[in-house]
C-alpha cells in the first residue's frame, strides 16, 4: 500500500503481474484477520483511481473488477467483522466514482 502511494507507476513495471497482485488483493478480503482484510482495502482504494491512467490496471480491473466488487459484498454481506464496514464502504466508493460503467455492468 506504501508503494502504491509513494510510486503508483510501480504498476508499469513490464515484469509485474498485476493480474496476480489484483486477485491476491480479492483473496485477501476474505481473511478472517481484520489487519489484513484492512491493508486489502487501502490497496484497493489507492489502485481503483489509477484504473483510467495506468493501463495494465484498467485492464485487470475491466477483466476481474467483478470478483473485487463479489468479495466487497460477501464481505458487507457478513462475512467480515463489522468494524471494517467504512473499508468496504470506501471500495465501493472508489468503484462508483472511477469504474462506473463497469460497476452498472456487474
Amino acid at each position: 500500500l506504501q508503494a502504491l502511494k509513494r510510486k503508483p507507476d510501480l504498476f508499469l513495471c513490464s515484469n509485474l503481474d498485476v493480474k496476480a497482485v489484483f486477485q491476491c488483493g480479492v483473496l485477501s478480503l476474505k481473511f478472517p484477520e481484520a489487519p489484513t482484510v484492512k491493508a486489502s482495502c487501502g490497496f484497493f482504494t489507492e489502485l481503483l483511481p489509477r484504473c483510467g491512467e495506468i493501463a495494465p490496471v484498467g485492464q485487470v480491473v475491466h477483466e476481474d473488477g467483478k470478483a473485487l466488487l463479489q468479495a466487497v459484498l460477501e464481505g458487507i454481506g457478513g462475512q467480515a467483522s463489522r468494524s471494517l464496514m467504512d473499508h468496504f464502504a470506501e471500495i465501493l466508493f472508489a468503484l462508483n466514482k472511477h469504474c462506473f460503467s463497469l460497476l452498472s455492468i456487474w
